[in-house]
């Protein structure tokens, strides 16, 4: 006798609730495997590296089993270590100091607490010894490996989120930043555990989703108090976009996620107010490095807030798009180096994947999210990556995972394109005028965002002849609308120079000026040559007048720096420069400078840049 319609629909309950949990199971067996993985790899190379200071008892007996299974999974031309000046040179020193001095977890102190927390366990697991510090700096590396499987799950699929976390496992540069004792690897790990836990809760709000989004979003702001420039605009984009159908619950899931956190990193920020009359004093304290940086004087009375408006007033069209290089292009540029070791075609692929799975965020709701987070979690990162050391690869590391999960999600909608054409041709594949629409509007945006790439360099050095009386106009990535007639591309030439060679005899260089007297500074390298030849020279013109005849003959005195000064009739708004050499010769014949050339290429000199001073 067959069942009834009720009990066949309860056993279907029954069995489909159970396939979800036996995936469930399946998926967090293989993303503690995959996070097993990375720790195998990261443990190896704070072996090699720091190994030699004295490893605690425990350590020296996992290093027995451990090391070898690493060895065995990664490729054989890496190599670790060891490092002769651990820690130096940094803030890792720093941070064994202040962790060995810790009083409490919400010390009043420059330094947020999470790490330092974790820097105190690992002294006490390790018997004081300083390499407690790779220890914790690893530790976090390893758990957001786990962390971004979790991310690619809930936004995507659990697919998605396991790749991602073996490429993060798996990728060399951060396998070594994360053992040199930085707190960025636990600012990583509690990033990207609070974006998976808000993109869940804007999915499935509840109780336990905002208890764990809290907790996870109070431990990035007490990793990196800057961390509340994505936690606030998350809460708010997650309020404002909520679906209709419960709306009423995720606002309230929202407002007892911001709640947790701000009950839990309250007590740091009330005790940096009362000991130091600044609750944001860890943020605004480094300002005075990036001042320094600049040549600025010692002035601890400037806030951050001061600093990004003391130069969105100054030089607003500078500031604007050092900003908007910082959000989008140097973060992402400076990833996917890791992967040389294993095959150097995999890192451009995840490149071009990377930048797809985020054109393809947009479609998503849970996407959307992502890529808010993603944004603002940049956003004080935004202006200072050209300061000092602050384009360093670790500072941004925090945005990885989420790079990747875009990837493998792109990867995974290729594939499946690629599987209908396959098997339906391409009427398989349907679009609706919407995603038309979209498309069009997102080309639209990147075209703007390409034209404007290109273009402020023009803005740029006409804001620092109105602000600063002075440009320079260097070869580099985004300089051809100044440079003019036969020039090479950019050439990097191993020394932190870049040039452009000049391969006719006549070329040109536009400068954007404002009417008056001027000092002009040309830098630029002569071939040298054994070849029996006329005596080289160079002819400068400025808007078809002539400036100044050099001898291209090389001077150790002058080191290719050539002055002249330029009276202010012959300066208009927009000038041309020319230079007329008075020959060319083969790259092949024109000594090292020139070798990056074909040699059959013909050369007049190469040029660092024009740099032109307005004369008091």
């Amino acid at each position: 006798m067959a069942p009834a319609p009720s009990s066949a629909t309860a056993l279907d309950s029954v069995r489909i609730r159970r396939s979800a949990i036996r995936a469930n199971r399946l998926f967090i067996f293989a993303a503690l495997l995959v996070s097993a993985y990375g720790g195998l790899l990261r443990f190896e190379a704070l072996v090699g590296n720091y190994g030699w200071m004295g490893q605690p008892r425990w350590a020296r007996v996992a290093e027995q089993y451990a090391v070898p299974i690493a060895r065995a999974l990664r490729p054989d031309t890496i190599v670790w270590g060891p490092i002769a000046d651990p820690y130096v040179g940094g803030d890792p020193i720093n941070y064994l100091q202040y962790a060995r001095e810790m009083r409490h977890f919400y010390q009043a102190h420059v330094r947020e607490p999470v790490f330092l927390a974790v820097t105190r366990a690992f002294l006490w697991l390790s018997d004081g010894r300083d390499l407690a510090l790779s220890y914790a700096s690893a530790a976090g590396g390893t758990l957001a490996v786990l962390a971004t499987c979790l991310l690619g799950a809930i936004v995507w699929s659990r697919a998605v989120g396991l790749a991602a976390g073996l490429a993060l496992a798996a990728e060399f540069e951060a396998v070594a930043w994360s053992v040199g004792g930085w707190r960025d690897d636990t600012f990583m790990m509690c990033v990207t555990f609070a974006a998976a836990s808000l993109v869940w809760l804007l999915q499935r709000p509840s109780a336990s989703v905002s208890t764990f989004a809290g907790f996870s979003m109070a431990a990035a702001c007490l990793t990196r108090i800057s961390a509340l420039s994505f936690v606030a605009p998350a809460l708010l984009w997650i309020a404002m976009f909520a679906p209709h159908d419960r709306r009423a619950d995720v606002r309230k899931a929202a407002a007892t996620a911001g709640l947790i956190a701000t009950i839990l990193v309250a007590p740091y920020l009330v005790n940096c107010w009362r000991a130091t009359g600044d609750p944001l004093y860890a943020l605004n304290y480094h300002t005075r490095y990036y001042r320094s940086a600049e040549g600025k004087t010692l002035d601890e009375s400037v806030s951050a807030l001061d600093y990004v408006s003391g130069k969105l007033a100054t030089k607003p069209v500078t500031t604007l798009d050092t900003a908007a290089q910082g959000l989008t292009i140097v973060p992402f540029r400076n990833k996917w180096q890791g992967w040389t070791a294993w095959n150097r075609a995999i890192g451009p692929v995840m490149q071009w994947l990377g930048a797809l799975g985020m054109l393809a965020a947009v479609w998503s709701p849970s996407g959307r999210l992502l890529l808010v987070i993603l944004v603002t979690s940049l956003i004080p990162y935004a202006l200072t990556w050209s300061v000092g050391g602050g384009g360093e690869w670790r500072f941004t590391q925090h945005v990885y995972p989420m790079y990747l999960v875009c990837a493998f999600q792109a990867a995974a909608i290729l594939l499946r394109a690629a599987a209908t054409i396959v098997g339906k041709g391409f009427q398989g594949i349907s679009i609706s005028r919407r995603d038309v629409m979209g498309a069009a509007s997102i080309a639209g945006m990147v075209g703007l965002a390409w034209f404007a790439y290109w273009a402020a360099p023009i803005l740029i050095a006409r804001e620092a002849i109105a602000v600063d009386g002075e440009v320079t106009i260097m070869a580099g990535p985004r300089d051809r609308w100044f440079f003019t007639g036969a020039w090479s591309t950019p050439i990097y030439d191993g020394t932190n120079v870049t040039v452009r060679v000049a391969q006719a005899e006549l070329t040109a260089i536009r400068l954007p000026l404002e009417k008056g007297d001027y000092t002009m500074t040309l830098r630029l390298d002569p071939p040298v040559t054994t070849v029996p030849a006329p005596h080289p020279e160079l002819r400068v013109f400025l808007n078809r007048m002539p400036l100044m005849e050099i001898d291209l003959t090389r001077d150790p005195r002058r080191m290719g720096t050539y002055r002249m000064r330029v009276p202010s009739d012959r300066v208009s708004r927009w000038n041309r420069l020319d230079l007329l050499a008075s020959r060319t010769l083969r790259a092949g014949d024109s000594g090292a400078p020139f070798r990056s050339l074909p040699p059959d290429s013909p050369v007049a000199f190469r040029l660092w840049y024009v740099r032109v001073v307005k004369n008091k």
